[in-house]
């Protein structure tokens, strides 16, 4: 790839390092020699994931609105370049944590907790933009000026990290059917990735204790050769103590904020990247979150995105079949899935397509979808209803039981909460035209009190 050009402005020069996602390299802007930039080319395997555009594009999004001294700088992006999508961000001279702990193996706790808390103020402030890195690991941590007074962190690569506040409802969790997707490198990952719950920052935490344990110990928590091994490990075993593999000089306090942010669910784990480090700067009696704070660096204010509603423009004519409606959900995402499947189950419904944000249903045709309708229809792969209507004979309905179509769209606009906003809207499925706008909107109006006791 050296002397290539990326995004029609960019000459790569060398390759910097390799992952399962990608290839990393050190470019040169075309306009300024003198300059250093990082392009990052994903591999062609991970476009093919079925959720790859989206998960794109919220990546795109997060990381163009995050900034942080301690987290490398995004600077734009391509998905269609002649190379394969192609990021670019600040490049940083240092070492990654991982090249630290090669000849190293161990760090001792004060170096440790310094590191973890410039670590920790990066994620806080991801955490409260709505921001989830998801690939947390020591080869995605710089470390810069290591080995000197002046040592710090600098977060790489927040992955396919996304926007907690666009809460995606798996189609597996609402059909009972089919893979939960997962991304995170296996030594890593938390336990409610593989499991397929939902996930939220503390996902993050569970990493950051991966990590901590291998700085303090020289290994990982759980060294399975086979991945499958591996990951129930994650979601079944205790992580070894620090006596049994040869760290027994660690502080107990320590080791014990280090096995906290190792527990298997959410809930049990520090609650945020600031109580982590907190817990661990109180059992060296430091204030570890006060002497890591970047000096004269205030946070940008997060720009709340919204949306118009052409619904209520005085100008625009108003749809007759189109009903909407809103509410508040108090529940786990998880909880949520279940309850969304419960009562497309028991209407006879099925799930059209589940997107970031946005969940697609058809309720009203007798015993669920309808026979001969394709399997693809409920993957959200584009062909619809319409296509099955090709090759399939159209069922017919009486005037005033035409199916209804309803869209779910998730918000959450505290990512700390389970509160989740929910705007509802009922529709005609396409092909289905009726013709009675009272009888419509009672059928309507009925179905949001159903769905409302659901939830």
């Amino acid at each position: 790839m050296q002397g290539k050009i990326a995004l029609g402005k960019y000459r790569l020069l060398k390759t910097l390092g390799r992952g399962s996602n990608g290839e990393v390299y050190l470019a040169e802007p075309l306009s300024s020699p003198n300059l250093r930039v990082v392009v990052k080319r994903v591999h062609p395997h991970v476009t093919e994931h079925p959720k790859f555009e989206q998960l794109w594009d919220a990546e795109i999004k997060s990381m163009a609105k995050f900034s942080h001294p301690y987290a490398v700088q995004f600077i734009e992006a391509s998905r269609k370049d002649p190379l394969g999508p192609c990021l670019v961000m600040e490049y940083v001279p240092g070492v990654t944590l991982e090249e630290v702990l090669e000849p190293n193996r161990v760090l001792d706790v004060y170096r440790t907790g310094q590191l973890l808390g410039y670590f920790c103020h990066a994620l806080q402030t991801a955490h409260e933009a709505g921001i989830i890195h998801r690939d947390l690991k020591p080869a995605n941590l710089m470390v810069v000026d290591a080995g000197t007074p002046d040592e710090s962190i600098k977060v790489m690569d927040f992955g396919f990290a996304g926007f907690a506040a666009k809460p995606h409802l798996q189609l597996a969790a609402l059909t009972g059917e089919g893979p939960i997707y997962a991304i995170g490198t296996p030594a890593y990952v938390s336990p409610e990735m593989i499991r397929g719950d939902t996930v939220d920052w503390r996902s993050d935490l569970y990493s950051v204790g991966v990590i901590l344990y291998e700085m303090l110990t020289g290994r990982l928590p759980f060294m399975d050769d086979l991945q499958d091994d591996l990951l129930a490990a994650h979601v079944n075993s205790p992580p070894p103590k620090f006596a049994k593999v040869g760290a027994g000089h660690i502080p107990p306090e320590i080791e014990a904020t280090v096995q906290m942010a190792l527990s298997k669910f959410p809930n049990e784990r520090p609650q945020s990247p600031r109580e982590l480090a907190t817990m661990y700067g109180r059992a060296l009696s430091v204030d570890l979150w006060g002497l890591t704070a970047p000096v004269g660096w205030e946070p940008m204010p997060i720009a709340v995105e919204v949306t118009p509603q052409p619904r209520n423009a005085p100008n625009l004519p108003q749809n007759p079949y189109q009903i909407t409606e809103e509410f508040e959900v108090l529940m786990p995402e998880r909880m949520a899935a279940a309850k969304i499947k419960g009562f497309v189950d028991d209407l006879s419904g099925f799930v059209v397509a589940s997107e970031p944000g946005v969940i697609r249903l058809h309720i009203g045709f007798p015993g669920g979808k309808p026979k001969g309708m394709p399997d693809n229809v409920a993957s959200g792969s584009g062909s619809g209803i319409l296509s099955w209507f090709r090759v399939s004979r159209k069922p017919t309905f009486p005037p005033g039981q035409e199916p209804i179509e309803v869209e779910l769209h998730l918000d959450k606009p505290d990512p700390s909460q389970v509160r989740m906003n929910l705007s509802v809207v009922f529709k005609p499925v396409e092909g289905y035209q009726p013709t009675n706008p009272r009888i419509w909107r009672t059928r309507c109006e009925t179905l949001f009190a159903t769905l409302r006791r659901y939830l």
